[in-house]
This record gives C-alpha cells, sequence and structure tokens, in this order.
C-alpha cells in the first residue's frame, strides 16, 4: 500500500524543495511530507538516525508511513553510501517503512534531464529558452554547476524555489529514461 505521510531526511533546502515536489509528483495519491534538512552529506549521515527516532513521535503532520533518508553521491559509489546508511540502522525497528537512497552525483542531474522540462518551468520567469542539456545527466561529476550556468544564460539565478518549479513540470518517463538512478526512487515513492 502506497503511503499518505512521508518523513524525507535531506541535506539542504534545495534538496528538500525538489525532493518534496517529486514525491507528489510521483504519489497516486495526495501525500504529506514532512521535511528535514541537514546541511550537507556529513550532517544527514550524523543525523539522520536521530531524526528517525523523532519521526517515531510525530503527529503534527501525520504519523509517518515511510521515511527516506536522501543523499547525494558526489563521485561516490551510490550503492556503497546506502550499504552505510543502513548499517547505521540496521538494529532498530520502526513502524514505518525507512529506505536511504544516494542519488548519483547530485539531485541537480535530474533537473537537466529535459531541456523542456527547464523551459516549461521558466517560461514565466524568462523568454529565452535551453536549447539542451545532457543526455545522460547522471554521469555529469558538477551537475548542480552545469544547472546555474544554464539559468544563468536564460538570465534566471537558481534558487530553492527554481529547483522546486522543474521539478513540478518534470515527466517521469523522460527523467526514468535519462537517469536510471531515478527509476528506484520512483520505485520506492510508489510501492
Amino acid at each position: 500500500m502506497p503511503a499518505d505521510s512521508y518523513g524525507i531526511i535531506v541535506e539542504g533546502g534545495y534538496d528538500s524543495a525538489v525532493y518534496s515536489a517529486l514525491i507528489h509528483k510521483l504519489a497516486s495519491h495526495e501525500v504529506q511530507i514532512l521535511p528535514r534538512i541537514c546541511e550537507g552529506r556529513p550532517g544527514v549521515l550524523k543525523k539522520f538516525p536521530g531524526y528517525l527516532e523523532a519521526f517515531r513521535y510525530q503527529l503534527d503532520v501525520a504519523p509517518i508511513d515511510m521515511a527516506i533518508v536522501i543523499v547525494d553521491a558526489d563521485g561516490k559509489d551510490p550503492t556503497a553510501l546506502e550499504a552505510d546508511m543502513r548499517t547505521k540502522v540496521a538494529t532498530r525497528r520502526y513502524r514505518f517503512a525507512v529506505h536511504v537512497y544516494a542519488v548519483a552525483n547530485a539531485m541537480e542531474a535530474w533537473l537537466l534531464a529535459d531541456p523542456d522540462t527547464v523551459n516549461r518551468a521558466m517560461q514565466f520567469r524568462t523568454s529565452k529558452r535551453v536549447a539542451k542539456t545532457h543526455h545522460a545527466p547522471e554521469t555529469l561529476p558538477h551537475p548542480k554547476l552545469l544547472l546555474q550556468q544554464l539559468l544563468t544564460g536564460i538570465g534566471v539565478d537558481y534558487t530553492a524555489t527554481v529547483a522546486a518549479e522543474i521539478a513540478q513540470q518534470i515527466d517521469p518517463q523522460v527523467l526514468a529514461g535519462k537517469c536510471p538512478r531515478f527509476r528506484d526512487f520512483a520505485e520506492l515513492v510508489d510501492c
């Protein structure tokens, strides 16, 4: 049964905005999302067990049905990072599902998957258009830098709001076609 409420533990405000938008887009019904921001991957790795414990008692939004701990791999092996995170909470039991997830390089790779998505999201901010992004964005070593450059080129500053607007316009099928790791994330959300 799909979750009704998600607790997400992420690196920063941009991540919170994007993953919240993507979860809303991927879920088969209306969901509640409770984000916890940790200020970078080291913060997530240090704080996520405590946030999972706090989710046990979370009642102000709704009891958490699923927690997802999300980090950028930043060039490291995503599956190794996930294994390390699982080890930190292996002996703990929760009344909600707990998933750990490492994005290949950085979340901005997903925002680069489709130039049409960027253009749809930016149509009310500028008349300029992004011509192309990248055919395999998850392989980019610095996707955030490339996204910032593309947006600057059309006169838009990269902010958490802009990131969320792009995420809201994403076609999950196009994204899954260009970003294999996204498929795993999408399956987590609507399982």
